[in-house]
């Protein structure tokens, strides 16, 4: 179902659950829509919903991990979200989210790291985001994450290495990031490291050679 830009739309009817065969959702550029109906996590076959540039959605269900067949996720540009739902670490089918430009949002679930089957998470221009949950390193599938212009971001992680299967991390424009952890040379599978611009971080780690799939590393500006 495509809504998209329906630019006047501000709710959605409850009966909208009874749609139970729906597989895609796209309400991009809803600009009006400032929240969901809680019915909305009736949709039990729903495989793909965009939301991105909703500026005015500010958060989502409670429930919305009973989304159970969910495999990606728009929420880009959506500026006054400030938070997620815990119970959106039981999308045990997501693959893909997109929180790029969600300005307000400080944190991420402390249990992230629930999210098994993630493989790109983009959190690039996320303004207030101080800090990533621990147990993102538990995320064995990832292979992107992108953290450019994350202003508030101070560190990782010790044990970021953990993420054996990435292959695209992007911490460009971190300008409050003042290290890197020491296990980030285990990232074995990593082809591109973005940290350009990030004027605070005082070390690197000193075993980069380690990265030996590594093909594009760009640390323009570095302290």
């Amino acid at each position: 179902m495509n809504l998209a830009f329906c630019s006047s739309l501000k709710a959605l009817p409850d009966s909208m659950s009874q749609l139970k065969e729906l597989k895609h959702l796209d309400l991009s550029g809803c600009f009006q829509l400032r929240c969901l109906p809680d019915s909305i996590v009736h949709l039990s076959q729903l495989k793909t919903f965009q939301l991105s540039n909703c500026h005015n959605l500010k958060n989502l269900p409670v429930q919305f991990g009973k989304l159970q067949s969910l495999v990606e996720l728009d929420l880009s540009h959506c500026p006054q979200l400030g938070s997620l739902p815990d119970s959106i670490v039981h999308l045990s089918q997501l693959k893909k989210i997109q929180l790029a430009w969600c300005h307000e949002l400080k944190n991420l679930p402390v249990e992230f790291g629930k999210l098994q089957s993630l493989v790109e998470l983009d959190l690039s221009s996320c303004f207030e985001l101080g800090c990533l949950p621990d147990s993102i390193v538990l995320l064995s599938q990832l292979k992107i994450i992108r953290l450019s212009k994350c202003h508030e971001l101070e560190n990782l992680p010790m044990e970021f290495g953990k993420l054996q299967s990435l292959v695209e991390l992007d911490l460009s424009s971190c300008s409050e990031l003042g290290c890197l952890p020491d296990s980030i040379v285990n990232l074995s599978q990593l082809k591109t490291f973005r940290f350009s611009e990030c004027h605070k971080l005082k070390n690197r780690p000193m075993e980069f050679e380690k990265l030996q799939s590594l093909v594009k590393l760009s640390f323009s500006n570095y302290s």
